[in-house]
């Protein structure tokens, strides 16, 4: 009983193979023969025990091929006869070869289709061979048969032998299933619609390169998925290319523009399958890398916030301090006035003001409180930032700093401040901002020049003011340039709406 149901299960091994070997005739050209990536997908992936079998399918297709054509494709009749019968045997010689020799080919990625490419080639001269010994139809010259029905084998192969590895090995994880549908659904609709724009346009050199672009979506799945990008990717080309060719089966039929084109795709799907892994791996710790310094200018940011948040908290702590001291010197200066003595309640007010006014200088050095209400330029414009720099300024600001996130406008700030200590010595400095939004993108230009006419020394070398500058630009997604000795030039952005705020 049990050798009757594999028996029944051979014959309709059998009449499968046969019906899809004649269907894939049906759908094929010299340049792209899909029985001969049925034939070897099925050497390479089914069991010994059911080699038989796929030889009885085969022969049975050939025959109902050939037999019939004999007169018109002028062979003899020994060749439509024979020939059947040796062509499998004789082409499954190499993958089995393979498939002793090298254990679990299915996850060779570098070894597969080197097979595959060898096997068509394989394929080809034996098919040759036969034909040249029996008598088979006549064809163009050697060369060109080899080439041609060489790289019609192998592209037909990958027409088989890749998504018959989705298959095999869908026990692989994928890091991202879902991205990979989402991606290749794109590409299928990419490649649609280069498809649709070869059928339609007539200029020859535009179809061709229309024809390479195919092979771009192949490159960007390999990239992103690896080996089942390129698997996918690949068969999407291959099918566009070959869709693109004459509709016909006759023999001879040839397209010298879609097979440059093919060869590339060869070529191409060689090298993303041999080695798409590795390329997916380079490209994500590519991806990585960038993520990493992302990240560590996150935290330099976070570094920078948190030294700006300890600063400001000091800074109210001594607000608050300044309060208490000036009601205690009201009650002292009520007190004296009291007794009469005006004098000394004159000096403890007039020493009050320059206490208070010191102090406002020390607490703008630390942190600008007043930034956090009346913007940047108000800052830049106090008395205050002047005796802080020890300079006078003037200035040309356009646009209103307060658009911009307080984490931003606290960096300019600084940023102002290195800039001054790094130019030279001058009694004058001139500065010129500007607020600019641009693609979801804002930020401020800062323009600072010290005064020719009026210069105290050369440029001072504050090297740690320029390490500090460069690093802080840098973190904060900005750059500088000095023109000359005399001017500085730099700028920082943030993204709008995810702006560089203090926590509250």
């Amino acid at each position: 009983m049990a050798a009757v149901k594999d028996i029944a299960k051979g014959v309709l091994l059998s009449g499968g193979y046969c019906a899809a070997f004649l269907l894939a005739w049906r759908c094929s050209v010299d340049q792209w023969y899909l029985p001969a990536g049925l034939r070897v997908a099925s050497l390479l992936f089914l069991p010994a025990r059911r080699w038989p079998w796929l030889l009885a399918g085969d022969a049975a297709a050939l025959l109902v091929l050939r037999v019939p054509r004999i007169e018109d494709w002028g062979a003899s009749t020994t060749w439509a006869y024979l020939s059947p019968f040796l062509l499998m045997p004789a082409v499954s010689l190499l993958p089995v070869t393979a498939r002793f020799h090298i254990p679990d080919l299915t996850r060779k990625d570098q070894w597969l289709l080197p097979l595959a490419l060898v096997t068509a080639l394989w394929s080809t001269l034996c098919n040759m061979a036969i034909n040249a010994a029996l008598g088979g139809p006549p064809g163009p010259a050697p060369l060109d048969t080899l080439i041609r029905y060489w790289l019609g084998d192998y592209l037909g192969t990958l027409m088989f032998v890749l998504p018959a590895l989705l298959w095999l090995r869908r026990d692989e994880a994928s890091r991202q299933p879902s991205k990979l549908l989402h991606e290749g659904l794109a590409s299928v609709a990419v490649v649609a619609l280069l498809f649709v724009a070869i059928a339609l346009i007539g200029d020859a050199v535009l179809r061709q390169f229309l024809r390479v672009l195919l092979v771009v979506p192949a490159i960007a799945l390999t990239l992103r998925h690896g080996w089942r990008g390129a698997t996918l990717g690949v068969v999407l080309a291959n099918v566009a290319v070959a869709l693109s060719l004459p509709k016909t089966v006759e023999t001879g039929v040839h397209d010298a523009q879609a097979f440059a084109v093919q060869i590339l795709l060869a070529v191409t799907a060689t090298g993303l399958f041999a080695f798409g892994s590795r390329i997916s791996a380079a490209y994500r710790q590519v991806r990585d890398f960038g993520r990493v310094r992302e990240q560590a200018l996150e935290f330099a940011q976070a570094g920078y916030l948190s030294a700006e948040r300890t600063l400001r908290k000091r800074v109210v702590d001594y607000t608050d301090l300044t309060v208490q001291i000036n009601r205690m010197r009201r009650d002292v200066v009520e007190y004296l006035r009291s007794q009469g003595h005006h004098a000394a309640a004159m000096q403890m007010t007039r020493t009050g003001v320059i206490q208070a006014q010191l102090l406002d200088e020390y607490v703008t050095a630390l942190y600008p409180l007043g930034i956090e209400t009346h913007g940047l330029y108000h800052t830049l414009r106090s008395v205050s930032f002047a005796n802080l720099c020890n300079t006078e300024f003037r200035w040309r600001m356009r646009g209103d700093p307060r658009q911009l996130s307080l984490g931003l406008q606290l960096v300019a700030y600084r940023c102002v401040l290195n800039a001054v200590e790094t130019l030279p010595v001058a009694r004058t400095h001139l500065i010129q901002a500007r607020i600019w939004r641009v693609r979801g993108m804002q930020g401020i230009v800062v323009r600072i020049t010290a005064d020719a006419s009026v210069l105290n020394a050369v440029r001072r070398e504050h090297s740690e003011s320029d390490r500090e500058l460069s690093v802080r630009l840098k973190t904060h997604g900005g750059t500088c340039r000095r023109r000359h000795a005399l001017a500085l030039s730099f700028l920082v952005s943030e993204r709008v709406g995810v702006g560089i705020n203090l926590a509250k």
